[in-house]
């Protein structure tokens, strides 16, 4: 084609050729100036309904006008074949100039492809195919984005093998890969893409083939940028991390958002450069380095500037790394050049740890593989955990060193224990001892001589008393410091003053369910609230310096924050996924460490015939309660985010090899319960609980039905608990300590059965199995025969009797056994009416809650979930 003329275009030569089009170099001689002519694909041609798509997307493009964005002239037919016009630029495609030797430079450039996203968002043009090889740089390394118009036609294709490559599909959302609607967010996570690769010359997701970078980008966490570029930002990586989201309601929702936070970490990335800069500089000229933000204040002659400007450098290069430094009046900041490093723990089942006050000695509570608890003691500078209690724990919840290092507090329940207990143990191992019965959360006073904590006081699975305690170390002089009255169940931490005091601790406020930080002046009563964000808070730790770093989902994700104790300015410390948790700091402000704790499930099924199990789902969240329906194929279950301070859940259902996943029930803030099928497996009912309502008669859990065909608003059947569908008509619930029939479609409920009895018809109601709410202190299931008005027609017997059950039962509405489990992983299966037991083949040693297990008659299946655990812990010097 090369010398012919269409219409006013001369074609001079070709360009390029890929999956959309031809595109020549050609000279416009009605205007006498150089375009750029794209022509489409013969399929488009032939297409009568493709053309009229492509006319209307490029009618929009062309009306877009930003210096970041390639300019289309217009579009012609000549001889029935469609071809663009457009802006012809004189240089190369992104591809060539990756990865940028510069940070700094990929910033700058990614910032003004933002811009150009943000442009066509604001006209509702999505792009759909962002990548490296749809971005030109011109000669003065301007971004110029491509293929505005074009996208919508692609994203309409099916993903095949000839309709996209690898390279393409490495920038795929994962809404776009799994068929679904993609808007604008799924430009902004092929964005995110993008910025990786301009970074380090790689992506993010990895796969030798098709199928497997679908499953990577569908199911895996991306690459860390610090695998590739080691000393990334930490704003970078948090970047990088928002805008990568699977879920696009996690994302970026505004190419604005992106380029604003793009535009941050460029300033801070230059401004520290400047800084190191200036050092050098300085240092060079034999003068003392001004800190960051700070004014230089002269000193009183010139040995003693000397002096310290010898002792500064000594210690930096002592330590290599830069203070933290919270508190600067009247606005604190955090140091830019901070290091982040994660300690080496052998474990990934830890909780709240302690720090002593030089920063150097570290305690935590972790699982082992048997299951046991144990306190570990580390160095933090390198070297092996080791554990220092004798005595293996049923759980230990935190744990605290003194400010010498050399004593852990912890709060954890031993294994003969019902309540958990407060225990002092030396950090070199050797013993412990009980110091306070019915305590949790001990925190050490700075000066070692008390230990603050709060007392367990429950009733009805609630803390019903919030009340804040201390005792001395040796277990004596055990007293009531004071009582949170307004509290209500919630996330529970303290903190006490580094001079002793005072105490800072969480109030969850009753007309919300939110936390806030408190103090309390232990010698006056003097209260002050520190927070007014009506968010939720997990940790509070009260530094030297008199700021209060705590971690809180007020910025959406879980990070650490920090707030004068006074009350004023809150500035953000950590900005990653998180969630990061609990909190502790070395009396000079140079070690920070928290704990990053992720909790993840999935959902397995398994065989009652061959004892088999196999696993259906491997996403990163939280996934319990499921349901088989009544033909095997489907699942139901409830779903959660890992991170603990999110207070969501919502219903799904997928098909049972984990596919075709979508979402039934949601409702922001409340927490859903056992969704479970109707027997004809057309509808669903759940329960559901409001945690941010109050601790009184009106916080109950209320039973919703739906359909399962059709996401919709759920309608509710009453205040009660669900225990199981009778039929596709009636539902049994149970409230107030009695057990109802309750019809779906509408109608009064009927009271069966005896009062105080939690009662569960099966199978299909000729049986009822229940559990005496008050007087079985055994908790034994019963079973007895009943007739069509659940009256009793034979004598109670027990089930799953023996001292080697350990949970149960599982009871299903049709089926005609119930089960249970034995020591060891073994499920125990008792039939009916003969209490015929039977040992089902094979172990299932990591069910992670029996009442969780769903059985399904038809199939002979059932189905449960297995936790994984993501515990980090993280230090920042």
């Amino acid at each position: 084609m090369t010398g012919n003329t269409i219409g006013q275009y001369k074609i001079l030569e070709k360009l390029g050729e890929g999956g959309m089009g031809v595109v020549y170099k050609a000279s416009d001689t009605r205007l006498n100036r150089t375009v750029a002519l794209k022509f489409l694909p013969e399929r488009v041609n032939r297409d009568e309904g493709a053309k009229a798509r492509f006319l209307q997307e490029a009618q929009a493009a062309a009306g877009l006008n930003h210096p970041n964005i390639c300019t289309i002239y217009g579009v012609d037919e000549q001889e029935g074949q469609l071809f663009m016009s457009m802006e012809y630029i004189e240089g190369g495609t992104l591809r060539e100039k990756l990865p940028f030797a510069k940070p700094d430079d990929a910033l700058a450039t990614a910032i003004q492809i933002g811009e150009a996203l943000q442009e066509a968002h604001a006209k509702e043009i999505v792009h759909r195919d962002i990548k490296a090889d749809n971005v030109m740089l011109n000669s003065k390394g301007q971004a110029k984005v491509m293929d505005f118009g074009l996208a919508k036609l692609r994203g309409a294709m099916k993903l095949t093998r000839t309709s996209s490559t690898v390279g393409t599909l490495g920038y795929m959302s994962p809404e776009q890969i799994q068929g679904g609607e993609a808007d604008h967010r799924s430009d902004i996570f092929s964005f995110g893409v993008l910025l990786f690769e301009m970074l380090t010359g790689k992506l993010p997701f990895r796969g030798d083939h098709e199928a497997a970078m679908v499953y990577s980008i569908v199911n895996e966490e991306p690459e860390s940028v610090d695998k590739y570029l080691p000393g990334a930002s930490p704003e970078v990586s948090r970047i990088l991390e928002k805008a990568l989201e699977k879920d696009p309601a996690d994302r970026y929702q505004t190419a604005a958002d992106f380029v604003v936070d793009l535009r941050r970490a460029r300033k801070q990335s230059t401004r520290v450069s400047r800084e190191l800069t200036q050092s050098a500089l300085a240092a060079a000229a034999g003068q003392a380095p001004t800190p960051s933000g700070q004014v230089p204040v002269a000193g009183p002659s010139v040995f003693a500037r000397f002096r310290w400007i010898i002792l500064t450098a000594l210690v930096l290069i002592a330590a290599g790394v830069v203070a933290l430094v919270f508190l600067r009046n009247p606005t604190p900041e955090v140091n830019p050049n901070m290091t982040v490093r994660e300690l080496e723990v052998p474990l990934t089942n830890i909780r709240y740890h302690g720090l002593s006050g030089d920063g150097n000695w570290a305690a935590f509570p972790g699982r082992d593989a048997g299951g046991n608890w144990h306190v570990y003691f580390m160095n933090t500078g390198g070297g092996e955990p080791k554990v220092i209690t004798s005595d293996s724990m049923r759980w230990i919840q935190s744990v605290d060193v003194s400010m010498d290092g050399s004593r852990v507090a912890y709060g954890g329940t031993t294994p003969s224990g019902n309540t958990p207990a407060i225990i002092v143990a030396s950090a070199l191992g050797g013993g412990t001892r009980v110091v306070a019965q019915d305590g949790i959360v001990p925190r050490w006073r700075p000066d070692g001589e008390r230990i603050f904590y709060y007392k367990w006081m429950w009733s009805a699975g609630r803390m019903t008393d919030h009340a804040i305690w201390s005792v001395t170390p040796e277990g004596t002089d055990n007293r009531l410091e004071f009582t949170d009255s307004v509290s209500i169940q919630g996330r529970i931490s303290l903190s006490v003053s580094p001079d002793g005091g005072a105490v800072a601790w969480l109030r969850t406020f009753p007309d919300g369910g939110y936390q806030e930080i408190m103090t309390r002046e232990l010698a006056t009563g003097a209260e002050t609230q520190v927070t007014f964000d009506r968010k939720n808070i997990d940790e509070v730790c009260w530094a030297s310096n008199g700021q209060i770093i705590f971690s809180s989902n007020r910025g959406g994700n879980t990070n650490l924050w920090t707030v004068p104790a006074e009350g004023g300015e809150v500035v953000q410390i950590t900005k990653g996924l998180g969630p990061d948790l609990g909190i502790h700091i070395s009396r000079d402000l140079t070690k920070l460490l928290y704990n990053q704790q992720r909790n993840m499930s999935d959902l397995w099924i398994g065989s009652l015939v061959t004892g088999r199990s196999w696993q259906v789902t491997f996403d990163d969240r939280l996934k319990y309660h499921p349901n088989l329906s009544p033909d095997g194929q489907h699942i139901l279950f409830t779903s959660s985010n890992p991170d603990p301070l999110r207070n969501e859940s919502a219903i799904f259902i997928c098909n049972r090899d984990g596919s075709d996943r979508r979402k039934l029930i949601s409702d922001s803030g409340m927490w859903t319960y056992f969704p479970k099928f109707s027997p004809d497996g057309k509808r669903l009912v759940y329960s559901a609980e409001d945690p941010r309502s109050p601790e009184d008669s009106s916080r109950v859990q209320k039973t919703y039905v739906a359909d399962v065909s059709v996401v919709g608003t759920p309608r509710m059947l009453g205040s009660a608990w669900l225990t199981n569908w009778i039929n596709d008509d009636t539902l049994v619930l149970y409230r107030d300590g009695k057990t109802f029939l309750t019809p779906v479609d509408g109608g009064t409920p009927i009271p069966i059965f005896e009062d105080s009895l939690y009662a569960v018809p099966i199978p299909g109601g000729k049986y009822v199995a229940y559990i005496d709410q008050h007087t079985s202190a055994k908790r034994d299931w019963w079973v007895v025969s009943v007739d069509a008005s659940f009256n009793r027609t034979g004598t109670a017997r027990k089930i799953g009797g023996g001292g080697d059950v350990v949970s149960g039962p599982v009871l299903s509405p049709s089926a005609d056994f119930v089960l249970f489990m034995k020591k060891g992983g073994k499920l125990l299966k008792v039939s009916l009416p003969d209490l015929k037991e039977e040992t089902i083949p094979g172990t299932f040693p990591n069910i992670a809650s029996f009442w969780d297990v769903s059985v399904n008659p038809g199939t002979q299946e059932f189905i449960f979930y297995v936790n994984r655990t993501q515990d980090k812990l993280v230090m920042i010097e």
